[in-house]
């Protein structure tokens, strides 16, 4: 019989290429900040969590804190899965970057995948914590 994590293991190896999707897509919207305009990016991210059977609260931060923070638009996303009663768990990731400056060899937004890796903005850190 499998254990909890080999049967973990065999889930993730399952989906992989569901998982692969889902980063590139969340790599091809563009994010950068500055200038700060977040809210498509969570947008694509509800839709495509939607996909997955997750609800996807939106918590649109009022434009009037935005501006004062200097970006111009940011939607705070909640996504719950109960499992019963007991204690919550809270996980926290964030979709925006730094702009990516030159040198890259791929488009910074392309999500291409060359030889198993995937190439794009964030694709190793922030929007793979999705």
């Amino acid at each position: 019989m499998m254990t909890f994590y080999e049967q973990l293991d065999a889930w993730v190896d399952a989906h992989f290429d569901e998982e692969v999707h889902f980063l590139q897509a969340l790599v091809q919207v563009a994010t950068d900040t500055p200038p700060g305009n977040n809210a498509p990016h969570a947008e694509r991210t509800a839709e495509l969590l939607q996909a997955f059977g997750f609800a996807a609260e939106r918590h649109a931060v009022p434009a009037a804190e935005v501006a004062a923070g200097g970006l111009q638009s940011i939607t705070n996303l909640i996504v719950r899965r109960r499992y019963g009663a007991g204690r919550t768990i809270a996980l926290n990731a964030h979709g925006d970057v730094v702009p990516p400056g030159d040198g890259w060899t791929r488009g910074p937004y392309s999500g291409d995948v060359i030889d198993g890796k995937l190439y794009g903005r964030a694709s190793a850190v922030s929007k793979s914590d999705l």
